[in-house]
Parts: C-alpha cells; structure tokens; sequence
C-alpha cells in the first residue's frame, strides 16, 4: 500500500464541512494509494499534540452518517503557525506526519486555515519532504478570495432565507401595527451572508426591504432616514444588517466587546441589531423587533441546501485527486460556468493566492444607495441554495454523529503540548 493521509478542520464550522471530509475519506479510499486514514482532534493542534483517530477502523455507516452532521466532526481550532519556518511548531508535525507515514495532509477550513496549509506546503518544499498538503475550502461567510463560492454559504444562505421568511408571515399576521424588524447575520469584513437575504419572499415580494453591509459605508442617519422613508409608505418594514458594517472611519460601527480577539486576532462583533433597534426606538418608532441568529446559521444542517451539501463532498474529494495526482499547494476552488441551468467546475487554485486574501461582494452587485442588493447578486446566490437533505431522525430529532475521541496510542513519546 502506499502512504497515508491525514484530514484535519480549523476555524468556525458549517453545516455541510463534514460533507468534504467524507469526499476526501472515500476519493482516498477509492483509490487504491493509500493505507490508513487518520484524523486530527481539533485541527493543526491535534497534529502538534498528537491526538489523532484512526478514520479506517470506523464502520462506513458512521463515516456516512458523519456526512449528515453539521459543524467540526472531526474537532476544531483556532491557531495560527508562526511567520517563522524554524519554529518548533514545524519540526514537531513533520516529526509526526513522519511518524504516521502521513503522505497527504489535507486542511479544511476558511481564510486563515488556507494560509496554515500554505505554510506546510511551503515548508515541505523547502526541505524536500514528500508531503502533498492541500486545502478544502469552508466559510460560511463565503469571503474564499478565487473562488465562486465556498462551502458552507449555501446553507448558511437557506437558513438566514427561511428564518426570515417565516418572520415576515409571523409579522404580517399583524396588519394594523406598525413594525421595524431587523435581523443582524454573521459577516465580519464581507457581507454576502446578509445580501443573501434578498432571496427571501412574501406574497411575491422581497421581504428584505432594507440590507446593509461591509462593503458600503454605514451612517446612522441615513439608516434612520431610510427606516422612516419606508415607514411612511407601508406598515412592516425588514432590514437586514452585517455585523460588520463599517463607518466613514473604515472601523465596525459596533463592537460588544472592542478590546476582545480571537485567536486568528479577529476582533469579536455581535450585538449590533440591538444597538440599531435602540436608536429606532428613541428616534422614529417604539415596535422594533430583532432576530439574531448567531451561531445557529453556521450549523442548520436541518435546512443545509442540497447543492451546498453535494458540493461539498466533491471539493474534499476533488483534493484527494489533485494531491494523488502530483499537485499540492493548491485549494479547491469552484469556477461557475452558468447560472442558468447553474453549472461549475473545480479546479486547483495555489494556496499562495488565497491565503489570508478576502473576497468581497462586487460594487455592481448592490444599489446605488448602498441599502440593498440587485438582480446580479439574487442571480448569482439563488443556485446555491437549492435542494434539500433528507437527515435522519430518531425520536424526532436529527440524529447527528459524534466521533470517539479514543485516540490512538502515541507514536512520538516526548510531549509538546499547546
């Protein structure tokens, strides 16, 4: 037999991320070069630590199930390799990739997990270790630069759609009482998850009458002026708010928690919709009403979209392959060929150009007042949320699939635990 691969996730989860570790389990399987199949728990610190889980011994009936799952399955984290390439860190997972006879190392995750495969690629390069490293994209936020769009925004999209669809019929079953409802979506620096709002639909019509985002300029006046300016000519009105919506200064309007990183050095947001609905109240209107669904719009796999969920699986295949085929450094990375009928093809993008590099929603895709999107953007996001998954219940709840955490005995003996 031939080498063996190791699977890896990193960053925020979705609900379809587990979908592209079973594409890269079974491509690897399929293919006849390799051996063992491992995992690491939580990400590159899994490898660093030496938590691993041999995926090979697991019964293909959990490996499916696993498909179903929504968030890490295989554990996650949120660390950064050093700039530095003699770091300690580097030694060690070569050390254990080494250890394990580990000949493919595969990296799911989003911006920053990009540049840690980049890294790893870049390091075997430079020693001369046979080492094929590539990432499978995932980012709910779908801010992947080179790519269409990543795994993970479809369903994230068919969520944050349902959710306010069926806040527009519990409103409008009100149709005497004047209302302002604004929902707050994930999105730091790009703002596609709340763009995509704009698919949602009442009667016909855009249920989304107001949507803001990153890329544009936010003013609290002109928020305010465009609440009223709507108020004044129908009784419900829906906006739709980024978390990271940006002032003049170029900074988020609003931060819970200014002084609060992550471990990638992300200022944390949140909170921004209650902010907004306070100022609606002292200003226009006492009836405001906020949706914030936080994390639950990383990981509905109750709603996932069916062409999310497919795709998924074939990028984390599609990396097997280009790795079996020779080629490492690169991520998987879609090219759409048509809207409608809605095609794509996968095709290897360098690490080098994606890694910590942002993609953000085209100017011409939003209007002109910068408080919503146009046909170009529905256009572009409706294929993706399309479809449905049949996930399995017991006793009428999902029946999600958590992996034992039993690791394997331990092959490098001294200890280098972060």
């Amino acid at each position: 037999m031939g080498k063996n691969v190791l699977l890896a996730q990193s960053g925020g989860p979705t609900a379809v991320i587990n979908s592209s570790i079973v594409g890269a389990f079974e491509a690897a399987k399929r293919s006849g070069k390799v051996d063992r199949i491992y995992s690491a728990v939580g990400g590159i610190l899994g490898v660093i630590n030496e938590e691993l889980i041999d995926l090979t011994a697991i019964p293909t009936e959990k490996i499916q199930a696993l498909r179903f799952t929504p968030s890490s399955g295989l554990f996650s984290c949120r660390h950064v390799l050093p700039e530095d390439m003699n770091d300690e860190e580097y030694k060690r997972i070569f050390e254990v990739f080494e250890a394990y006879d580990i000949g493919y190392f595969f990296y799911n995750g989003g911006n920053d997990s990009m540049d840690t495969a980049y890294k790893l690629d870049k390091y075997a390069k430079m020693h001369g270790i046979d080492v094929k490293v590539n990432g499978i994209p995932k980012t709910i936020d779908n801010d992947l630069f080179g790519t269409d769009h990543c795994p993970g925004f479809g369903s994230a999209a068919k969520y944050i759609n349902v959710t306010l669809q069926e806040c527009a019929h519990d409103t409008f079953s009100y149709p005497n009482s004047k209302t302002v409802i604004i929902m707050e979506t994930m999105g730091r620096n790009a703002g596609w998850l709340a763009a995509s709002s704009c698919l949602a639909q009442y009667n016909g019509n855009q249920v989304a009458d107001l949507i803001y985002l990153p890329e544009t300029t936010f003013d609290l006046d002109s928020f305010l002026g465009d609440i009223s300016d709507k108020l004044s000519k129908q009784t419900m009105v829906f906006a739709v708010v980024s978390e990271g919506v940006r002032g003049a200064d170029g900074k988020p309007y609003f931060s819970s928690s200014k002084n609060t990183q992550d471990k990638f050095g992300h200022q944390q947001l949140g909170g921004l919709a209650a902010v907004l609905a306070d100022e609606v109240k002292k200003n226009i209107i006492k009836r405001v009403k906020t949706v914030n669904p936080d994390i639950s719009q990383r990981c509905a796999s109750h709603v996932m979209s069916l062409t999310d969920y497919e795709e998924s699986y074939l990028a984390g295949a599609a990396s097997f392959e280009f790795a079996a085929n020779g080629i490492s450094g690169v991520m998987s990375a879609f090219e759409r060929l048509s809207d409608d009928p809605y095609k794509i093809d996968i095709k290897p993008l360098t690490l080098d150009k994606c890694a910590n590099a942002e993609k953000m929603i085209p100017r011409d895709w939003i209007n002109e007042n910068g408080n919503n999107v146009n046909e170009k953007f529905k256009a572009y996001a409706l294929p993706l949320i399309q479809g449905e998954v049949a996930i399995r219940y017991k006793n009428g709840l999902p029946d999600y699939f958590v992996l034992d955490k039993n690791n394997i005995e331990k092959k490098v003996l001294k200890d280098f635990i972060k």
